[in-house]
């Protein structure tokens, strides 16, 4: 079994960072005739819509394994936003429309039906092209922490300067604006690590808040909300040294993207980072106002387009293929053509892929690459990023290993990506790019004529593309606990407690209380035509399966469209 990308759990401390959990009802008691999704609630049922049911449904919240917690005609059932009372089904009794009967842990009850996957657009093959072998020519020896400026057009960028954090700055944003990224680089920073209950924590820079011309509040990292799917924008993954705060990235976000753009005019913002917030939230290590940052915003013109295009450098920091010979080599073209497919469903167009070797410090240090320390800014994931050539590209460096420890039993990282979102266009900086396997890139005994997970090309593609998703800003749809999800309303979520038919297996969702590792899930629990247990078709699944499909949600699509790197046509 082979783990997609990095574990990247978005709950580690909820007032820094956010979980990602769809979570907490936003209803109200329908009483007695107030229409419901078509139906009217009585009996002490509320209305209620959610990520877990975005027609709205007559339901409440219930208590598992409470005996007669629910109505008559009802089970209690988890869900991505908690614990609500759901319809049983039968053959006799189906469900109503927009709603599936399930087996599932609660029995057969009427679960929301998944939301359909992207068709894309068609794309013509991307261009594969030979680059330069990028600088130093000789290991620094030292770690090296450049801050490079955006690769788009001077008038497309607006540089903010060198601040304290704690500075108010300005930005402008165009009337129909549909998206922006604001890039933080260190300048000056006293550690890289923060230190808040017992979690050791990766010091991000995030600017906080962010506030419209109209005055009113659009992100504050200090007040994230219950549910993430009802946010305008949610913060980054954690990465020491650079950061991007990059919207769109929520449902709600892109609902306002779309609907003609963002309010015109001079927007703030504060420059932050997570030592700044442990002067509000209390850490360990006291936190500190004085480090300072090179701050930039890119801001992305609407309206958002139906299709864009990437382009993609890639990094062969292997001895088994030179730039030269694998423009030709037949696996290194099915590469090329699966990563194009994985993004045309999204409509963005792979324009040109282009192979670099690395110097030979670089291949022999980074080949078989460690990243245990991957957060770290001085580690060897971290230092290998500042090797990517300036562009307005996907930096890919391919590796013959990730070499990570602490892993269950059968488990191989694959992929890990420098940053959710990364700092797109800011190439060579500490978090510019994603790292992926290509031990299997040359094994085409199980190729054919679609996408094989089991064919080394294509999972090698699947991995790129994978980590290409995270670094365009989109989070694994259900973390591999089946308790933390992303906060995108259309991606199906995987819910332990549901999904899960072992009661074993159940009884250690989220949690082993023999204190063992927690149940993970898979295909197996996670394959289902329905929005409660389904999400293992998609690209952004945690792990790749040979039952694997590689799919993206329109919401998944248009986030990665709205991003800076993907250029309109």
């Amino acid at each position: 079994m082979r783990v997609a990308g990095s574990v990247h759990t978005l709950a580690v401390a909820l007032l820094l960072l956010a979980a990602a959990c769809k979570s907490n009802e936003n209803g109200s008691d329908a009483g007695a005739g107030v229409l419901c999704g078509g139906a009217q609630c009585g009996g002490g049922l509320f209305c209620i819509q959610n990520a877990d049911f975005p027609g709205a449904t007559c339901t409440t919240s219930c208590v598992l394994d409470a005996g007669a917690a629910c109505p008559a005609g009802m089970a209690c059932a988890a869900q991505s936003t908690g614990n609500f009372c759901l319809r049983t089904c039968s053959t006799t009794a189906p469900c109503a429309a927009g709603y599936t009967c399930s087996f599932t842990a609660s029995g057969n009850v009427c679960v929301t039906t998944a939301a359909g996957t992207s068709t894309g657009t068609s794309c013509p093959a991307p261009a594969l092209l030979v680059g330069p072998t990028p600088g130093p020519a000789t290991d620094p020896g030292t770690c090296v922490n450049p801050r490079v400026a955006s690769a788009l057009p001077a008038g497309d960028v607006q540089p903010l300067g060198i601040h304290q954090t704690g500075t108010s700055l300005s930005f402008n944003v165009p009337a129909g604006a549909v998206g922006f990224s604001v890039v933080s680089q260190a300048v000056n920073v006293a550690s890289p690590i923060i230190v808040y209950q017992d979690f050791l924590i990766p010091n991000l820079p995030i600017p906080t808040p962010v506030i419209t011309p109209q005055g009113a509040t659009f992100f504050d990292d200090l007040v994230p909300p219950d549910d993430l799917t009802t946010a305008l924008l949610v913060n980054a993954s954690p990465s020491a040294y650079v950061g991007a705060l990059t919207f769109p990235n929520t449902t709600p976000g892109l609902f306002l993207a779309l609907d003609g753009g963002l309010s015109a005019g001079t927007w703030s913002l504060v420059v932050g980072d997570y030592a700044r917030e442990c002067l509000s939230v209390g850490c360990s290590d006291g936190g500190t106002s004085s480090n300072t940052y090179d701050v930039s915003v890119v801001v992305k013109p609407g309206p958002l387009a139906a299709t864009g295009h990437l382009a993609a450098d890639v990094y062969l920091v292997s001895d088994a293929l030179d730039a030269g010979t694998a423009v030709s080599n037949a696996a290194v073209q099915r590469f090329a053509a699966q990563y194009a497919t994985f993004f045309a469903q999204a409509g963005v167009c792979v324009s040109t892929i282009t192979l670099h070797d690395v110097p030979d410090w670089a291949r022999a240090k980074y080949a078989s690459l460690s990243i245990d320390d991957a957060a770290l800014p001085c580690s060897e994931f971290r230092q290998m990023m500042t090797l990517a050539e300036p562009g307005a590209t996907m930096a890919l460096f391919l590796v013959d290993e990730l070499v990570a420890t602490g892993l269950a039993p059968g488990q191989q990282i694959l992929g890990r990506d420098g940053a959710i979102p990364g700092p797109g266009t800011f190439n060579g900086t500490i978090g510019g790019g994603a790292a992926a396997s290509m031990a299997d890139l040359l094994n085409s005994g199980s190729c054919g004529a679609g996408f094989n997970p089991a064919c080394g090309p294509d999972e090698v593609a699947y991995i790129s593309a994978h980590e290409t998703g995270h670094y365009l800003g989109l989070y694994h749809p259900t973390e591999l606990t089946g308790t933390f999800f992303d906060p995108l309303v259309d991606t199906p979520a995987c819910v332990c407690a549901l999904c899960e038919l072992s009661n074993s297996a159940r009884a250690a969702c989220g949690d082993n209380p023999d204190g063992g590792l927690p149940t993970e899930v898979f295909s197996s629990a996670c394959s289902q035509s329905t929005q409660e247990c389904g999400g293992a078709n998609l690209l952004m699944f945690w792990v790749i399966e040979t039952s694997s499909k590689g799919k993206i949600t329109p919401e998944q699509a248009a986030v990665m469209r709205a991003n800076p790197l993907v250029t309109s046509p």
